[in-house]
């Protein structure tokens, strides 16, 4: 018994088999937030330069952000970049954490709104998430528990990184720095993230 492919669209092009049986195609293969971007439901947050003077020991929180979609939101990487430091570093260095669902705290209380910029130019999309930024140093979370992001910083320069972290409807995260001598400096930090599209298998 064989099998015919029909076009779909009614052209009546055929598929190409070889004498080994091969089926020619050309595809096109992009990831799930490649696909995202394409399709205006994926953005960036990013809190622009922020002024850390104080506290070398300090956690310092510096973005706060939380999902109100009704679906799961993913952020796909995590970025960091810093400049100006002055400072002697000690220890381990500069170290950045994130953390899960923080209760309050300054950060927050304070509220400095974050713009949610959409990945695809001319978009319409928006995204129903609430994002704040520290104005200056010894901004505060409050109510966290074990980082689900540890990681050190150089003193000045950039980091940047997949992450893949989802957040449910409600869910939050913080972003804390702690400088360890690296003080006075400049840091920024922020996310790529996006809206899963949804679709029933079967459909």
């Amino acid at each position: 018994m064989s099998t015919i492919i029909k076009d779909g669209s009614g052209q009546g092009y055929s598929v190409k088999v070889d004498a080994d049986n091969r089926m020619f195609m050309r595809g096109v293969t992009e990831n799930e937030f490649e696909h995202a971007v394409r399709n205006g439901r994926a953005f960036n947050v990013n809190t622009e330069f922020i002024s850390i003077t104080t506290g070398s020991t300090t956690e310092h929180a510096l973005l706060y952000l939380k999902n109100n979609e009704d679906t799961d939101v993913v952020l796909a990487a995590w970025f960091i970049g810093t400049a100006g430091a002055s400072g002697t570093t000690f220890g381990v260095g500069p170290l950045l954490k994130v953390y899960y669902n923080p209760t309050g705290g300054s950060l927050i209380s304070d509220a400095s709104p974050v713009e949610i910029v959409n990945r695809q130019g001319g978009s319409s999309e928006t995204f129903d998430l609430t994002v704040y930024k520290a104005t200056g140093p010894n901004k505060t979370v409050t109510g966290t528990g074990t980082p689900i992001l540890f990681q050190t910083q150089p003193k000045e320069g950039r980091v940047f990184g997949s992450v893949y972290l989802s957040l449910k409807k409600g869910a939050s995260l913080a972003v804390v720095y702690i400088p360890n001598g690296a003080e006075p400096l400049e840091i920024y930090t922020g996310f790529q993230g996006y809206v899963p599209e949804s679709f029933n298998v079967g459909e």
